[in-house]
């Protein structure tokens, strides 16, 4: 009995020893394969738009013979791994996309899932709404058995290519394209934007957000925020619709396209929220609104007031509205030398400052007429004036141009009258002797080109003249035409002859009713020794009518002379004397 037990125990342990080699072997032993599906997380497409299709793979393994984990684990995994989508022309399935990414490289892919691998695609543009399944081609190796013997892992390996599908969907969701943009915005300036945007697809869009985006630092809107967000209640399929923006552009940006982004998010037909891709587009600043300026003629000249005309031209890039050109022969500060603006020519004072011109097309041209003073101590020649445009913009903001310079000539000193003495004799007596007061008539002439008023003369005279009668005046005097004006001059009997200066200046009014005073001008006064016999003379000669007379009156002159030696009686009695001796003879 004893033995027979001991017998049944042997065997027992036997049979449990047999049975853990048998179990062992089954551990130490794997064969399998990977089991690959393709998922996509984003599947709606839609026609014609650049998109990424993120694909994920999971891989479930398929085992035929279990062993040890990691041996399973050698069997199921997908080692260095690629990935492409397979196009239409490879596959009698229906891809309705053009592939942008080529092979990818994906890795192992163990058991569970592994990625996203994204690929770029653009549906067809003419591809109809529903879902597809999209052919993935997989290449990789595997060990497809894997055991330890002796200790020591050895694995059987070959390659695989297979083929995974996912399912996409092309959509008919509301997504837009930007069919037109305006813009005024100049550099420098202020202006409206207005970009109009077209639902393309056949969705409706309700609810939706508009958010725009200046990516280009040259252009911003003029509120100063980054983003402008625009809200529209209802967007139906091809319907447009126009969104204003107010920008600013920079006042050195250039004419080129600045991006301009626009992202759409909204609700579609089953109230799902969406977002469109994003639209791009470009808003092109216009150049700085620019004039041009040439002077055409000048009346200007050296201590006069006078005009000049200047001609204007709008040179774009947009009409110009409520012109004003400026006359203010000021230059702007210049940065890093004055704070103030400074005279260009501190010999011209401007008189009249500005001229309405009103609207200027692109290169329509206007004339303006300006004043201003020519300080006598200025050189005659070329001047540069400095003048202005003031405007509207389309938006009706005030904007200045820069400075113009205008280049006018500027003529030496002329006189406005020619003054002289009246010929053939300007005194009345002809002959001004000492002792006289004479008449002294003056011509005046208006040498000029505009006509005069209340024309106001004075002469000044020195000893031995003194101007008893110095002022004359005359209403008005047209270009060219002259009158005399006659003054009173008293000769002092101790002159002597020869000729005196006397002076005269005239005082008027202008055209412009300003009242001018011209230079002194210098006359001449001739004096000449006197031709009367005088009062003892006169005596002389009535006597002297018979010779009785004449002798007693010769007996009388010598009596006188030799009682008067000196003096002016002698000299008339010696003269009287020489005077006799002739009617004797």
């Amino acid at each position: 009995m004893r033995a027979l037990q001991l017998a049944a125990i042997c065997l027992f342990v036997t049979a449990v020893i047999v049975s853990g080699i048998g179990t062992a072997q089954d551990v130490d032993d794997s064969r399998g394969e990977p089991e690959i599906e393709a998922y996509a997380p984003e599947t709606a497409f839609v026609p014609g738009e650049e998109a990424s299709l993120d694909v994920t793979f999971n891989n479930r393994g398929d085992l035929s013979d279990r062993g040890r984990e990691d041996l399973e684990t050698d069997v199921i995994t997908a080692q260095s791994a690629t990935a492409r989508i397979v196009t239409d022309d490879e596959t009698e399935d229906d891809v309705p996309f053009d592939v942008r990414t080529g092979e990818q490289a994906v890795g192992d892919i163990g058991e569970g899932t592994t990625g996203p691998v994204s690929f770029t695609v653009v549906p067809d543009a003419d591809a109809e709404p529903g879902v597809y399944k999209v052919p993935i081609e997989l290449e990789y190796r595997h060990a497809y058995n894997s055991e330890i013997e002796d200790g020591s892992t050895i694995q059987d390996e070959r390659d695989e290519t297979e083929t995974v599908y996912v399912e996409v969907e092309i959509t008919d969701r509301a997504q837009f394209a930007v069919v037109d943009i305006n813009s005024t915005v100049q550099a420098g300036t202020s202006g409206l934007v207005n970009v109009t945007m077209r639902n393309v697809a056949d969705g409706l869009a309700r609810d939706t957000d508009v958010t725009a985006t200046p990516v280009d630092g040259d252009i911003s809107f003029s509120t100063d925020s980054g983003t402008t967000d625009t809200f529209v209640d209802r967007w139906e399929p091809g319907e447009n619709r126009t969104f204003t923006y107010r920008m600013d552009a920079a006042a050195d940006s250039t004419e080129r396209p600045s991006t301009f982004e626009l992202d759409v998010a909204y609700r579609d037909n089953e109230s799902a929220d969406a977002t469109a891709r994003t639209v791009r587009t470009g808003v092109t600043p216009l150049g700085e609104q620019s004039f041009g300026a040439q002077g055409i003629n000048s009346s200007l000249q050296i201590g006069e007031d006078g005009h000049f005309t200047a001609e204007v031209t709008n040179d774009g890039p947009v009409p110009a509205q409520d012109v004003i050109v400026v006359f203010d022969n000021e230059a702007p500060a210049v940065e890093g030398v004055t704070e103030e603006a400074v005279p260009t020519d501190p010999n011209v004072v401007p008189r009249e400052t500005q001229a309405t011109v009103g609207t200027l097309d692109v290169g329509e041209s206007a004339t303006v007429t300006l004043e201003a003073g020519i300080r006598t101590d200025a050189l005659a020649g070329n001047r540069t004036l400095n003048i202005a445009t003031r405007y509207r913009t389309a938006d009706g903001d005030v904007s200045v141009s820069d400075p113009l310079d205008v280049v006018v000539p500027v003529a030496e000193e002329q006189d406005v009258f020619a003054v002289s003495p009246a010929t053939p004799n300007a005194t009345v007596p002809s002959n001004a002797t000492p002792g006289d007061t004479v008449r002294y008539d003056v011509v005046v002439e208006n040498t000029g080109d505009e006509r005069v008023e209340d024309v106001q003369a004075k002469l000044f005279a020195n000893d031995p003249l003194d101007a008893t009668d110095d002022e004359a005046f005359v209403t008005a005097l047209e270009p060219n035409e002259s009158t005399t004006m006659s003054f009173e001059v008293e000769i002092d009997g101790s002159a002597s002859a020869k000729t005196y200066a006397t002076s005269i200046d005239l005082r008027y009014l202008d055209e412009d009713g300003d009242e001018q005073l011209t230079d002194t001008y210098r006359l001449p006064v001739d004096v000449v020794e006197s031709t009367d016999p005088g009062l003892l003379e006169s005596v002389l000669t009535a006597l002297t009518a018979d010779r009785r007379s004449i002798i007693l009156l010769s007996v009388g002159v010598f009596g006188i002379a030799v009682v008067y030696t000196r003096g002016r009686i002698a000299t008339a009695a010696t003269r009287s004397r020489d005077w006799l001796q002739r009617r004797l003879k």
